[in-house]
């Protein structure tokens, strides 16, 4: 059971892998059509429509199983174990109450996938990073924010830190 296990982890980890390398060929592509800073722009606003996106159809989820779209259900699979989250990426939770959510990340496979690309696509990848996760938070409850406080290939650890804004 144990060699299914990793085989399985070693599958998600790798599928997310690629998605960092598609989002890097496209942001490369993009940056070389349009500039650095258009082209981080147009990368920013996609990232941004795409998690949003995300998070809209995991709000509509809770909501066919009769649960709002609360902070605490939005982190239900981490105590569970159902979340590929909880399955393929290293993490602590720091701090878990009602409206704050601080979770440190020791090892993510979108970030390990950027890094093996090189420093470019690690800079492609920091512009997806900086944004996704607050964009998913937006279209799944608006009134709540998520901050990046470090970053995994910059810093050496991914701190997200969910809240309810002020």
């Amino acid at each position: 059971m144990t060699e299914d296990i990793e085989k399985y982890r070693r599958w998600i980890q790798g599928d997310n892998r690629e998605y960092a390398k598609g989002i890097y060929f496209l942001g490369k592509g993009i940056i070389q059509e349009l500039g650095k800073k258009k082209g981080a722009a147009l990368i920013i606003r996609q990232i941004e429509e795409m998690s949003i996106n995300s998070g809209m159809r995991f709000r509509k989820a809770l909501e066919e199983q009769g649960l709002n779209n609360s902070l605490k259900n939005f982190f239900k699979a981490f105590g569970t174990g159902d979340s590929i989250v909880n399955f393929a990426w290293v993490y602590d939770v720091k701090k878990f109450v009602d409206d704050e959510i601080v979770v440190e990340y020791s090892y993510c496979p979108v970030a390990e996938g950027f890094k093996r690309l090189g420093q470019e696509a690690v800079e492609i990848g920091e512009l997806h990073c900086n944004h996704a996760d607050n964009s998913i938070m937006q279209g799944y409850n608006p009134d709540y924010e998520c901050k990046r406080e470090s970053s995994l290939n910059l810093d050496g650890l991914c701190r997200l830190h969910w809240k309810k804004k002020q």
